[in-house]
C-alpha cells in the first residue's frame, strides 16, 4: 500500500534497453524517472515546466538520497507516487515512490530529492516562491524510506582534484558531457551523473578482488547492485564539458561495502557532484546479496582510504 498522501506523478514500465549486466533497470534510469516524477509534482506546486520557461526559469535537483529495495526487470509496471516534506525561499524537499504495479505492489525505490529553481541561461540558483497547496501535498518521511547505511550529514566542502590526488583515489571514469544526456537549455541531467559513477566500476581495482580468480565457481556468477545512494550536485555541468571520477572504498562489512565518488569538472578541477553509496556483491542466479569471505574482505580493505569523505 502506497504511503498516504501521495499523488500520483508518474507511471511506465521498465524497458529492456534500460537494464544492466545485472539485468535490471540500471541506477540511471531510477533517477530518470524520479526527476520526471519531480516535474510532475512541481506543477502541483504551482511550478508547472512552461510557465518555469517563459520566467526563463529551470528545476534543478541539488540532493538525492536514494534506497533501492526491490528489483525491476524487464517488462515490470511500475508507478510512483510524491509528496512534499519540506520547503523555503532555498527550494523544496519532495518524497517519491516508486512502485511494482503489479502482485504486491511493492516498493522497489524511494527517493528523498531536494529541488531548486535556477536561472535557465546563467545557471544560478533563484528564490522558490511561494507554493501552491503546499500544505494539502505535504507528508512525512517513511520509516522504509529513512537512511539505513549512509547518514544524511550536511555536504562537505566542495572537493578539488588535488586533494584527490593527494590520497591517490583512482579514476574511475573519464569523458565527454553529450548534447542527448542535456535538457532543452543544455544543462545535465541529473541521471548522467550516477550514469557515469556506474561506468566507472568496472574500471576500479576493489571490482576485480570481488570477482575470484580463473577455476573459481562464482567467476560470472556474481555482479553488484546498490541498496542506498546520497548524491549531492555542486553544479550542473552543460553538453561539451569534461568529466572525470575518482573513487575510494570507505569501508567493507560482511555483506555490504561502503564507496565514495568524486564528480570533476576536468576544467575547473572542481567537483560538480559527490556520491557515496552502499553495495553489495550480487547472486545473478538467486537475485540475493552475498556474503564477502574473509580473503575478500581482506583484499578490499587494502583499498579502504579512511579519510575520504563524499
Amino acid at each position: 500500500m502506497a504511503t498516504p498522501g501521495l499523488i500520483d506523478t508518474a507511471l511506465g514500465s521498465v524497458q529492456p534497453n534500460e537494464c544492466d549486466v545485472m539485468g535490471h533497470l540500471n541506477v540511471r534510469h531510477y533517477v530518470a524517472r524520479s526527476v520526471e516524477s519531480l516535474a510532475a509534482l512541481a506543477l502541483a506546486l504551482g511550478l508547472g515546466p512552461r510557465a518555469l520557461r517563459e520566467r526563463g526559469l529551470r528545476l534543478g535537483v541539488v540532493d538525492h538520497h536514494m534506497r533501492f529495495q526491490a528489483e525491476l526487470r524487464p517488462g515490470a509496471g511500475f508507478s510512483i507516487g510524491a509528496g512534499l516534506l519540506a520547503h523555503d525561499a532555498g527550494g523544496f524537499v519532495a518524497y517519491q515512490e516508486m512502485r511494482h504495479t503489479g502482485g504486491s505492489g511493492a516498493v522497489a525505490a524511494t527517493f528523498r530529492t531536494e529541488a531548486a529553481l535556477f536561472d535557465a541561461a546563467s545557471g544560478a540558483q533563484v528564490p522558490l516562491p511561494a507554493l501552491t497547496g503546499a500544505a494539502a501535498l505535504t507528508v512525512a518521511l517513511p520509516e522504509h524510506a529513512r537512511p539505513k547505511g549512509l547518514e544524511l550529514t550536511p555536504p562537505r566542502p566542495r572537493p578539488q582534484w588535488h586533494e584527490a590526488d593527494a590520497l591517490r583515489l583512482p579514476l574511475a571514469h573519464a569523458g565527454q558531457v553529450a548534447a542527448a544526456e542535456c535538457d532543452a537549455q543544455g544543462w545535465l541531467r541529473a541521471d548522467g551523473i550516477i550514469a557515469r559513477i556506474w561506468d566507472g566500476v568496472p574500471n576500479l581495482p576493489t571490482r576485480s578482488l570481488r570477482d575470484g580468480g580463473e577455476g573459481d565457481p562464482a567467476r560470472g556468477r556474481l555482479g553488484s547492485a546498490a541498496l542506498e545512494y546520497r548524491i549531492h550536485y555542486h553544479e550542473a555541468p552543460r553538453a561539451g564539458d569534461l568529466l572525470a571520477v575518482r573513487s575510494a572504498l570507505r569501508s567493507v562489512g560482511t555483506k555490504t561495502t561502503v564507496a565514495g565518488h568524486w564528480v570533476f569538472c576536468r576544467e575547473s578541477g572542481l567537483a560538480v557532484a559527490t556520491a557515496e553509496l552502499v553495495g553489495i556483491t550480487f547472486d545473478l542466479a538467486t537475485r540475493k546479496a552475498c556474503e564477502l569471505d574473509a580473503a575478500t574482505r581482506e583484499r578490499l580493505a587494502a583499498w579502504v582510504v579512511p579519510s575520504f569523505r563524499a
